[in-house]
């Protein structure tokens, strides 16, 4: 059913309905969401509904001072993201487990020529499913200086678990927006990825990157802007997945994390070697 909806229509036209100002529409969609999903408003900046000029405002409603804190230490790594681990572990050649019993290619997803080695290769990858209850917002997993982003037109498909389990190379098919650093351990990249009814993927350094209505692939190199470990990096105007990739050895996660587990931003996941 999804590879016949307007995918890219549903989604723009969501992008207008959660930007809505009117204050009878924008209290109805605050008040269905809190309804339905078990959101802890006791954490964010604002409890006030009022506070908030529209929906999206609340869907990416930052966090209290102190809510989140950042675990210490040069070589921690830290969840990026409030979310569920969909997959971890090792990079197979270029093969990165999407679920149990399929895979798909590490260049796929990075829009790179399959046929070149790229440092990911037999490296390490974590995948994280923000449900849309989540803290929205994407931080940094350690410190690193942000070198290039590609943005990589695509479909918009549901990233829940039965579609993850369904529909083939899902992360490599669907719009996605690629940010490659440097760090003291070596490079490193947090992939977002778009899905169904994302209204926007917003970033600190060049602000809204979609919905954008170019189908090529778009890349920008950056004058190594620094972020430190567990800043702000951007945000999604609703649910989907952050796709960690590091290279070969240099990066270990927590032996005890696993798929289906949750994790909060700014606890470690890991270190750098």
């Amino acid at each position: 059913m999804q590879s016949i909806l307007p995918q890219h229509a549903l989604s723009r036209l969501a992008g207008r309905l959660v930007e809505c100002k009117q204050p009878v529409v924008k209290l109805s969609l605050m008040k269905l969401f809190l309804k339905y999903y078990d959101v802890n408003l006791e954490e964010a900046q604002s409890a006030d509904l009022n506070s908030y000029p529209n929906f999206q405002s609340l869907f990416t409603r930052p966090l209290r001072a102190g809510a989140r804190p950042i675990a210490k230490g040069g070589t921690v790594l830290v969840s990026p993201v409030d979310g569920s681990i969909s997959e971890l572990g090792e990079i197979k050649g270029q093969q990165i487990l999407q679920v149990k019993g399929r895979y798909y290619d590490v260049a796929d997803l990075l829009a790179l020529d399959p046929k070149k080695e790229n440092p990911f290769d037999n490296g390490h990858f974590m995948t994280i499913y923000l449900a849309p209850k989540d803290y929205h917002r994407v931080h940094m997993p350690c410190d690193g200086v942000l070198t290039k982003a590609v943005y990589v037109p695509g479909r918009l498909f549901s990233v829940n678990t039965k579609s993850v389990l369904r529909i083939p190379r899902l992360f490599a098919r669907n719009e996605r927006l690629i940010c490659y650093f440097d760090s003291p351990a070596g490079p490193f990249a947090v992939v977002f990825v778009a899905a169904l009814l994302v209204a926007g993927i917003h970033t600190q350094f060049a602000g809204r990157i979609t919905p954008n209505a170019a189908k090529d692939t778009v890349s920008t190199d950056y004058p190594s802007i620094p972020f430190a470990k567990g800043s702000e990096l951007g945000y999604f105007c609703y649910g989907s997945t952050v796709i960690l990739l590091f290279p070969k050895q240099k990066a270990q996660f927590l032996p005890q994390l696993a798929a289906g587990q949750n994790v909060r931003m700014g606890e470690c996941i890991g270190e750098l070697r």
